[in-house]
């Protein structure tokens, strides 16, 4: 199992912090994201990736824990037992 945790307004918008989602072999942050997002049933990688497929600035996803800019990006493998924190772009003033 993979948890795919949310965070923010992801949180607020899909009404639950977490999602469980069965492994797959050869999974990726980017394929897990789709997966996720058709477990949720709302357009999630359109709150964090854009058009082209690349993260928005300012989204953080955080593979146990450690951020995937410092990783393999949207390709880090993701692998049986892994908790997946999506935090979407944020707003300031």
């Amino acid at each position: 199992m993979v948890s795919v945790r949310f965070y923010s307004l992801l949180r607020l918008m899909l009404g639950r912090e977490v999602v469980e989602l069965p492994w797959e072999a050869g999974e990726t942050v980017r394929s897990l994201v789709q997966r996720a997002e058709q477990a949720v049933g709302s357009p999630l990688s359109r709150k964090l990736l854009d058009g082209d497929g690349v993260l928005h600035t300012g989204t953080i996803i955080l593979v146990n824990r450690r951020n995937i800019h410092h990783l393999e990006g949207l390709e880090t493998p993701i692998r049986d037992g892994d908790t997946v924190a999506l935090f979407p772009p944020g707003a300031g003033g």
